[in-house]
């Protein structure tokens, strides 16, 4: 430790409200109450040293209460980004009391988690006083527990995060339910944040976050909670409810309170703001279905020009399941680390051998189980993460081609798709570029596949990066080859290596005799061009029996292999035998 003061008794400054509230007098008596008291208790100034600590907390980490630490920080887990001061006095003015799990150091140098009710008092002029910590052990036996840091607070706003409303929701749930109460939780967004942002800058639009933070703060009650989700996304979870009309009194002061006039930059500006609703337990008893409930409110409320509020109701539940995955969701997904890769086999058909995979992303959601990129990679577009999505994939796959090729000595091409994002940004050719300097990977080991109708804006800025890429040696598919715009003029014009048909011409070839002749022209035009042809969804013989027929270099598709995780693609590679690739055919 750092240093040790004696700070027993010592209740300086501590206001009467404040004293009464938890107990504390100046008077010899109230002390040795607050030692007698099953909880620890602990006083730390804006300056973040111990004014005064009560014996149980001392005893619980080892000391006694006339040889302690002399600041906070030489108790609280370094990697605890709250305990910094600037965070402190952010927080002072953003909240006033919550609840938080903290790691305190021991004496004898292991963490122990605590359960914590933190009191943030200013002083007369306003400005950050002191804490109070009322604190017990997680654990009852005091026990060590391993290291794991959990950031619970935005360091923008010093709000709670989503982790925080992740730890916090389900015993907001369980005390409501005890109290036989109503329990309210609303989503907010604000109108048109993205143009502020970027017309206004970066410094303006985190300005405007911390002003709708305070204001959001001033327009609930004290036991109220404020979160920030990330970007212009908050939620707020109102408890000890009587009626569903205080809910929407609250909601409608928060919206005459967010969108007060503001100075952002030197310009006055009036915002607008969306708020989506749902209500415990009239809407949904768990805390997964309420938020997505005020999810969907949300969109509901968004889809007016004007600042409006909407509580969910079961007619707006009504469009298909794999539309209901949200911006909230997704977040939460990459935050969490849900996305998985699943790996299907490609074939070669003059040798059977397995000659190449595609990565194929999945999200591992909670509830859903395994959704398919179809489920949310539209979505993910159209809020801006597939980037993101992207850095995923592309990371996965370079660490499965490293593990694949210490394991198991197995060196197959992965082929991946790419975004219209990506195409159209350097970023990607850079990454590809880094990744085969720092792991010595060939660079034969990734394929990028693109598909048409990502290609039919800048062609000059497109070409630039998939010519640079492709000068390192990698190797670039167009996929889903005749559903975009102009083949033809890609075929001729981009560094192209191989064409995949569309799965979608496959499965209509038996019913089409015109689907027959587009594909055998397909492949004879690639071949023309020394391009191989993939065909994709191939799941039958008799398809399988007209491609290789017509001259198919490669297959992928059910009929040899559905998309298979990393432990599972390993076994099917140990029992594939490239002189009957097919051992379930006749």
């Amino acid at each position: 430790m750092s240093s040790s003061m004696n700070v027993s008794g010592h209740f300086r400054d501590i206001p009467d409200a404040m004293a009464i509230r938890y107990g504390i007098r100046h008077e010899e008596p109230y002390r040795l109450l607050l030692d007698k008291l099953p909880v620890g208790v602990i006083q730390i100034g804006k300056d973040e040293k111990i004014r005064f600590v009560n014996s149980r907390f001392a005893d619980m980490l080892g000391y006694t209460p006339s040889f302690f630490p002399g600041t906070i920080k030489d108790l609280v887990n370094p990697d605890t980004y709250f305990h910094s001061q600037h965070t402190w006095k952010d927080m002072w003015y953003t909240m006033r009391q919550f609840q938080v799990e903290i790691r305190f150091r021991h004496k004898n140098g292991y963490y122990i988690l605590t359960e914590n009710i933190i009191r943030l008092v200013l002083d007369d002029n306003g400005d950050p006083d002191f804490a109070v910590i009322v604190s017990r052990p997680a654990n009852p036996d005091g026990k060590p527990v391993p290291e794991k840091h959990l950031s619970l607070f935005d360091p923008l706003t010093s709000l709670p995060n989503r982790n925080y409303l992740d730890s916090f929701l389900n015993g907001a749930i369980e005390r409501t339910r005890q109290n036989n109460k109503m329990l309210g939780i609303l989503e907010l967004n604000i109108n048109r944040f993205k143009i502020i942002n970027e017309s206004l800058g970066h410094d303006a639009g985190d300005a405007l976050l911390k002003q709708v933070s305070k204001r959001l703060i001033h327009a609930v009650h004290e036991n109220d909670t404020v979160v920030r989700l990330g970007g212009d996304e908050f939620i707020v979870v109102l408890e000890n409810i009587d009626r569903m009309e205080d809910v929407v009194c609250i909601a409608n002061r928060m919206m005459k309170t967010v969108t007060e006039p503001l100075q952002l930059s030197g310009h006055d500006l009036s915002i607008g703001i969306a708020i989506g609703g749902s209500l415990y337990p009239r809407d949904a008893a768990d805390a997964g279905t309420l938020l997505k409930y005020a999810d969907i409110a949300l969109a509901e409320a968004r889809r007016k020009r004007s600042s409006v509020v909407r509580f969910f109701s079961p007619g707006m539940n009504i469009t298909p399941k794999e539309r209901l995955i949200t911006e909230s969701e997704l977040r939460r997904a990459l935050e969490k680390d849900e996305f998985v890769l699943f790996y299907q086999p490609r074939l070669s058909l003059k040798t059977g051998e397995i000659v190449g995979l595609e990565a194929l992303i999945r999200w591992n959601h909670p509830g859903e189980g395994i959704v398919p990129a179809s489920g949310f990679i539209p979505v993910a577009e159209e809020i801006g993460l597939i980037e993101k999505i992207g850095e995923i994939v592309l990371d996965t796959v370079t660490c499965q081609l490293i593990t694949w090729g210490k394991n198991r000595n197995v060196q197959i091409p992965v082929a991946f798709n790419v975004s219209t994002r990506e195409l159209y940004s350097t970023h990607l050719p850079e990454s590809l570029k880094r990744i085969l300097a720092e792991t010595g990977l060939p660079p034969g080991l990734f394929e990028l596949e693109i598909t048409e109708s990502s290609l039919i804006e800048d062609m000059d800025e497109v070409h630039a990066n998939l010519t640079a890429i492709r000068q390192m040696g990698i190797a670039i598919a167009i996929d889903d080859f005749g559903t975009g715009y102009s083949s033809l003029r890609y075929l001729s014009s981009l560094p192209i290596d191989s064409l995949k048909i569309d799965s979608s011409f496959i499965t209509k070839m038996a019913t089409s005799k015109g689907m027959k002749s587009i594909i055998e022209s397909t492949i004879v035009m690639a071949h023309s061009l020394h391009m191989p042809v993939i065909a994709e969804g191939v799941s039958t013989q008799e398809q399988l029996d007209f491609l290789a027929a017509r001259g198919c270099d490669q297959i992928q598709g059910y009929l040899c292999s559905p998309p298979l995780p990393p432990d599972e693609l390993e076994i099917f590679l140990d029992n594939h035998h490239p002189e009957n690739p097919f051992p379930q055919q006749p």
